[in-house]
């Protein structure tokens, strides 16, 4: 499990909480793990015992799942280099002459050093809720147990500490308003896919936008530009996500090679492989987050279209030589 601490509050978690329609919210996220899953999550008390998920009471994180962890029960100290040095006195008791039978004397100095304030621990709890009992496993929340007012004044800081609780001890980390229902929860994590036949571009998005919000001028004209790509690789069909928003759109080349796109965050190509299908529900915090072995990240830098286009021909030689 990914324990790896967010630098900054990601951009994606700030406009989603602009969208919500009231200022209390809360860190959590929800996942579905498989009944072998849930071995990752014993430090946290999840068990599975004859097939049923037994649920542990909210408790503090282990102060050893990371720093933000370790600071929750420990509080922590922070060093204030955006403001000046201050003079500070230092000693230490040292002998007379050299010899502690002759006596001893105080040695002093002043340096000056930057402040440093202490922050107390806030013990704050994480919970767990099973959301949904599904065929392939179980949804479940977790969630800070600390209600967070997006008006007060240390509100990103609050956010950004909550945040990388929940990323250490989870792998992953979002928001939603305290309100939110479970079935908000277990929505995060549902993504069915409309299945498109090849055909022209114009047809290919024409299906893939059918139902959906509108998207922008610059929006749809990207996405024109990267079906085009895929489709001068023959991929055997076309994918789009099928509720009210086109989030992902992609194409499959084989069953564990597919490409997706982001409509909104689309500085990269993502390439899935055997668990595409489970790998295409998480969002991309909690997407990046975790191992990097089943997917590859692909910028949308120079030269990306060739790299592409490069693994899937690569991809393609792959299965022609295991069927010769």
């Amino acid at each position: 499990m990914a324990k790896r601490n967010l630098i900054k509050i990601p951009q994606v978690i700030l406009e989603r909480i602009r969208t919500f329609d009231q200022d209390d919210i809360v860190v959590a996220c929800a996942k579905l793990l498989r009944p072998e899953d849930i071995s990752r999550y014993a430090h946290l008390g999840l068990a599975l015992v004859d097939g049923k998920l037994i649920i542990p009471s909210p408790a503090i994180p282990n102060p050893d799942a990371g720093r933000y962890s370790k600071a929750n029960v420990e509080g922590y100290e922070k060093i204030r280099k955006d403001l000046p040095k201050v003079p500070k006195e230092f000693s230490f008791e040292a002998p007379d002459w050299g010899d502690w039978s002759n006596g001893s004397h105080t040695v002093a100095w002043t340096r000056n050093v930057y402040r440093r304030d202490f922050y107390p621990p806030k013990e704050v709890e994480l919970s767990i809720t099973l959301v949904e009992e599904k065929s392939t496993g179980f949804v479940v929340k977790f969630a800070i147990d600390q209600v967070m007012n997006r008006r007060t004044e240390n509100f990103e800081q609050e956010l950004f500490y909550n945040l990388n609780l929940l990323q250490e001890n989870v792998g992953a980390a979002d928001v939603f308003r305290y309100t939110a229902s479970l079935a908000d929860y277990a929505a995060t994590i549902r993504v069915d896919w409309v299945i498109l036949p090849p055909g022209t571009v114009d047809e290919v998005i024409r299906g893939m936008l059918k139902g959906k919000s509108k998207i922008t001028p610059a929006q749809e004209a990207t996405m024109k530009e990267r079906v085009t790509l895929m489709s001068r690789l023959e991929p055997e069909v076309y994918i789009a996500g099928s509720d009210g928003f086109l989030r992902y759109f992609g194409a499959k080349f084989g069953d564990d090679f597919v490409a997706f796109e982001n409509i909104r965050y689309g500085n990269a190509i993502y390439v899935m492989y055997d668990s595409w299908e489970e790998l295409s529900k998480k969002s991309r915090i909690d997407l990046l987050s975790g191992p990097r072995d089943s997917f590859d990240r692909i910028e949308h830098r120079d030269g990306w279209e060739e790299r592409f286009s490069a693994m899937v021909q690569g991809y393609r030689d792959k299965k022609k030589n295991k069927k010769s």
